[in-house]
């Protein structure tokens, strides 16, 4: 459950306690870190997260070195909070642990490098590296009061068996003017879930611009070939053709063609993906599922065929403008005596 600009009430807290194995409140903002004082001070952005004793709910924090995080995050040797920062937060404000830093008004130190967090998937989109940290001890830091912006975040262990839409529905109905924001394992990360969907709408702008190209390339090809065939042509308007007639004509072999290039590349699309499954499961670091996919594959045709069809439609329309004296004139030009009446 998130909040915005505010923590739990003690009567919503106790709320959640009732309900939930285990809570665990982490405070998220942004911040700047700095090193030194007055005008030799390095200041950079960063992404705080505060966490309590019960984060993370589930996983295991990675540092550098590999101390227990709470030992990491403990009093230290100074008598200052300890923190952990992501190595390049680190390496740009020089810092190395043992080094004093600095989040509003509250000093900490810096006691191992952040290798890697356990829910970081699941966070909002940050504006700077990663800096870890125990919300009790941004209590003096004059980061949290009136009129700052935060996010509280408050994770929950349900015990198994739970009706999440129950849970929601229960917690609108005593806090119906939270203004809470509910997120369940069922749909953990939206933010990765949209971030895929917006590489899918590119990927498809990619694919289309592809195809465009390859238009002009198709329109070309028709137009070749209708060329060479301009005598033909003509000869069909000798006997009668319609220029109706011609257009279907060539429209149904070009068709043809089509047909048989979406086919090949839908063939291509569906078996190479198998085929390379192995060694793109074992280079990609979730798990993936390879299959055949039925509406992508007709997406793909579709856009194939459209493609196609408005490339050549232009080269087919001007095969209504031959005219049978194409033969007389093409005839004069070559030279052929027969039809100028010379013999």
């Amino acid at each position: 459950m998130q909040l915005t600009y505010r923590f739990a009430t003690p009567a919503e807290r106790d709320w959640l306690e009732d309900r939930a194995v285990t809570v665990s409140e982490i405070v998220d903002f942004r911040s700047m870190a700095v090193v030194g004082q007055d005008d030799a001070s390095e200041r950079a952005l960063t992404q705080v997260k505060g966490v309590d004793a019960a984060w993370p709910l589930l996983g295991q924090v990675v540092l550098d070195p590999p101390v227990p995080l709470a030992q990491a995050l403990g009093p230290t040797p100074q008598g200052l909070p300890g923190g952990v920062m992501a190595p390049l937060l680190a390496d740009r404000l020089g810092l190395t642990p043992g080094d004093v830093f600095r989040l509003g008004t509250q000093d900490f130190v810096l006691t191992a490098r952040l290798v890697s967090e356990p829910d970081a998937g699941a966070a909002s989109f940050g504006f700077g590296p990663r800096t870890l940290v125990l919300r009790e001890a941004l209590g003096d830091s004059e980061l949290l009061g009136a009129g700052t912006l935060y996010d509280s975040n408050y994770r929950l262990a349900l015990p198994p068996g739970t009706d999440l839409d129950a849970l929601r529905t229960d917690w609108r109905a005593a806090f119906p003017d939270s203004g809470a924001r509910w997120r369940d394992s069922r749909r953990g990360a939206p933010g990765i879930d949209s971030f895929v969907d917006r590489i899918g709408a590119f990927l498809v702008l990619v694919g289309l611009t592809g195809l465009a190209v390859g238009g002009v390339g198709v329109s070309a090809a028709v137009r070749a070939h209708l060329a060479r065939k301009t005598e033909t042509i003509a000869v069909l308007k000798t006997f009668g053709a319609s220029g109706r007639t011609i257009f279907q004509v060539y429209l149904l072999q070009i068709g043809a063609v089509t047909a048989i290039g979406v086919v090949a590349g839908l063939i291509l699309g569906a078996l190479v993906p198998l085929a390379l499954a192995p060694l793109l499961s074992a280079r990609l670091p979730v798990p993936a599922v390879f299959g055949v996919y039925p509406g992508p594959l007709a997406q793909a045709a579709v856009y194939g065929v459209l493609t196609a069809f408005i490339f050549a439609l232009w080269p087919l329309a001007r095969t209504r403008r031959i005219r049978a004296a194409t033969l007389f004139r093409d005839a004069d030009a070559s030279g052929g005596g027969c039809l100028n009446g010379g013999s």
